[in-house]
């Protein structure tokens, strides 16, 4: 056997422009067994990437391959897809909506019926699947959406902000399902806005900003990239920038909270502590509305890598 199996998705220099937005230069791949975390703000690009994957739309330009070969229509079935926009009809009953899908992948009838109706058990809905979806609740509704994408069996699945919408109990469910996919030997890109839930559950992730790839790594790697520093609340952007400069630091604005206040991310050397910075502020008098650290991981890494890598590019 190889000692390294090929990538189950490989994306390379990938651009497709549309008027006011796009993707510019996204390349990452999704290696068997692996859950890669697929990391970017809105507008960022990573839903028109997915598109491309799927065959949905034609990218402008760069290499997208399946499976070690070509993205043909034959890769694309061993595809499972859960779209940003979800696309259910409330009217159908919950075990004809996941058999549907399965028939569309070239299952039988009574094989998708019957698939449909294990992986409803699987999530303690056995008694619920002649229920319409409008009966049931939001959060089982797309659990429901999720198994829709599982019941052809399979190999990568690509999941579109599959915590959307979801309470605390519904996206621990939905992480669970998610590990349980690749404990069988699946492979996932996971399209999330939310940092924690990553970090929580993918062993690699890619970032994207502006339309560009600006990491591709293990997890570890990428938070170990976030600054040091603190974010900052005060009505005296000045007065911070006098500070923040006299310990060897840079601002950054985040944004307005009310009319008076500003939120700042103040960078330091690793080598200043916050308590340094705080009495540079209290030399100055600047009103602290809020002064939180920044924590390790992969918030403060992509913000990082979001500012620099777009600049340097250009």
């Amino acid at each position: 056997m190889p000692s390294h199996a090929a990538d189950l998705l490989e994306v390379s220099g990938l651009a497709k422009r549309f008027a006011g937005g796009g993707i510019s230069d996204v390349s990452l791949s999704v290696p068997p067994d692996s859950i890669t975390g697929f990391i970017g703000a809105n507008g960022a690009g990573k839903s028109t990437t997915l598109r491309c994957v799927l065959g949905l739309i034609r990218p402008d330009a760069g290499v997208i391959r399946l499976f070690g070969g070509a993205a043909d229509t034959v890769a694309r079935n061993r595809i499972g897809f859960l779209p940003e926009e979800r696309g259910l009809f409330p009217h159908e009953r919950a075990r004809e909506a996941i058999a549907f899908h399965g028939r569309l992948k070239g299952l039988g009838r009574r094989e998708a019926l019957a698939r449909a109706d294990r992986l409803l058990e699987r999530i303690g809905l056995g008694s619920r699947g002649r229920d319409r979806l409008e009966a049931l609740s939001k959060g089982n509704v797309q659990r429901v959406q999720v198994l829709c994408a599982l019941v052809h069996e399979p190999q990568l699945l690509l999941l579109d902000e599959p915590l959307t919408g979801l309470d605390p109990v519904g996206q621990a469910e939905m992480l669970s399902l998610i590990a349980e996919f690749r404990g069988k030997g699946g492979a996932v890109l996971f399209s999330t806005h939310s940092m924690a839930a990553a970090e929580s559950i993918c062993d690699r992730v890619v970032m994207l900003a502006a339309g560009r790839t600006v990491f591709e790594g293990l997890l570890p790697d990428a938070a170990a990239l976030a600054p040091h520093g603190a974010i900052v609340v005060t009505s005296d952007g000045e007065g911070l920038a006098a500070a923040a400069s006299a310990v060897g630091g840079k601002v950054f604005p985040l944004g307005s909270v009310n009319a008076e206040a500003m939120r700042w991310r103040v960078v330091l050397p690793r080598h200043v502590t916050h308590p340094a910075l705080v009495r540079a502020l209290a030399e100055r008098n600047v009103p602290l509305l809020n002064f939180q650290p920044i924590r390790p991981g992969l918030e403060g890494a992509f913000w990082q890598l979001a500012e620099q890598r777009p600049a340097e590019a250009a």
